[in-house]
C-alpha cells in the first residue's frame, strides 16, 4: 500500500495536549507546504490516543495545504476509537463515514468559519453552544460570563484585522476522567511575531525576546488605538489562573503557556521557543469543570467578586 505514496508521514506516539505533540503537527505541516501534488499517507499505527480538539490543527494543516499544494492525503491504521471520536465530532466531513451519536456528549464539533466579520457570529454561536450553554460549567454572573466570551471572539477579529486568513478552525473536547474541557482555535496567516515586531519598529520600541510577553499583556489589544495582534483576553487568562485550568499560544516559533497549579500551589507559567515556526496561531484553552467556585463581575466597579 505504501508504495502508492510519495510521502508516509508516522505519528510514532499518542497525539496529546503537550509541545511534542504540537511540534509534531507543526513538522506536518512544513512538509505538507514544502511540497507539491504528493500522494502523502498519514499513519497512526502508533496512535492508541488523540485529544480530540488537536484535530483543528490538524484539519487546518491539511486543509490548507490541500488547496495550496493541491495533495491527496489519506489515513492508515486508525485507531477505533479515534475513529469513532472523529464521527462523533464531524471530522469525518474528510471521509466516507457516518455519524456516528455523541449519546455522552463529550466532544465538540470540528468547524471552521470563514475569517470574515460577518461569520463572527456564526462563531458566538458555537462557543454559546459548545462551551457556555453546558450546565457543568462553573457558575459565573452573565456579565462575566460575557467579558470571556468576548475575549474569545477578540481572537476571531485579530483573525480577520491582522493574520491575513482565510478560516479559523475549532475543535474539542470533554475528559470525563479530569473534567477538563478543552478546546482548540487555529488559523494560518500572519503571525503575532510578525504583527508585533512591525508595529513596536514602526514606532521605535524595542520589543522583548519573545513577543508573546507584550501580546499578553492588558491592553495591548486589537481594540487599543493602532495596536497589532495584541490579544486582549486577560479576563479569559484571570479566569483560567483562578479555574486551576490551563492555556496553550502558539505562533511562529514561540510559545506561552499556563499550567495549572501544583501540590504545594504554584503556577506554572512559562515563555519557550520552538526549534520550528508555526505560520500563523494556535490557542488551547482548558476550563477545569470541577471548578466549584463562583464568578460575580461587579458591574459598577468593574471588580471580580470569587467566593
Amino acid at each position: 500500500m505504501n508504495n502508492e505514496f510519495q510521502i508516509v508521514f508516522p505519528f510514532k506516539k499518542n497525539l496529546q495536549n503537550n509541545i511534542s505533540s504540537y511540534r509534531k503537527l507543526i513538522q506536518l505541516y512544513s512538509i505538507l507546504d514544502s511540497n507539491e501534488e504528493q500522494n502523502i499517507l498519514l499513519d497512526f499505527t502508533n496512535v492508541r490516543f488523540l485529544s480530540a480538539n488537536l484535530l483543528a490543527v490538524l484539519g487546518c494543516c491539511v486543509d490548507s495545504t490541500i488547496t495550496k499544494r493541491k495533495h491527496k492525503i489519506a489515513v492508515s491504521n486508525l485507531h477505533p476509537k479515534i475513529k469513532a471520536v472523529m464521527r462523533k465530532n464531524r471530522f469525518n466531513r474528510y471521509f466516507t463515514w457516518e455519524d456516528l451519536e455523541d449519546r455522552f456528549h463529550s466532544t465538540m464539533d470540528y468547524a471552521y468559519f470563514k475569517a470574515t466579520t460577518a461569520h463572527l457570529v456564526d462563531f458566538e454561536k458555537y462557543l454559546l453552544l459548545n462551551v457556555f450553554s453546558r450546565t457543568d460549567i462553573p457558575t459565573m454572573n452573565l456579565a462575566y460570563k460575557n467579558n470571556i466570551i468576548d475575549n474569545l471572539l477578540e481572537m476571531f477579529n485579530n483573525v480577520i484585522d491582522h493574520a491575513n486568513s482565510n478560516y479559523v478552525y475549532v475543535c474539542g473536547q470533554f475528559f470525563p476522567k479530569s473534567s477538563n474541557l478543552t478546546f482548540t482555535i487555529v488559523d494560518i496567516g500572519k503571525t503575532i511575531y510578525q504583527n508585533v515586531t512591525s508595529y513596536l519598529s514602526k514606532h521605535n520600541f524595542e520589543y522583548p525576546d519573545i513577543t508573546l510577553k507584550w501580546a499578553i499583556l492588558p491592553g495591548h489589544s486589537t481594540k487599543a488605538t493602532e495596536a497589532p495582534g495584541g490579544l486582549g483576553f486577560s479576563t479569559l487568562l484571570e479566569f483560567l489562573r483562578l479555574n486551576n485550568g490551563s492555556f496553550t499560544l502558539i505562533s511562529d516559533n514561540e510559545i506561552y503557556e499556563i499550567q495549572p497549579k501544583t501540590k504545594n500551589n504554584t503556577e506554572k507559567e512559562r515563555f519557550k521557543k520552538l526549534d520550528l515556526s508555526f505560520p500563523g496561531t494556535i490557542v488551547t484553552v482548558t476550563i477545569n469543570l470541577k471548578d466549584k467556585q463562583f464568578y460575580i463581575l461587579d458591574e459598577t466597579t468593574n471588580n471580580l467578586i470569587t467566593f
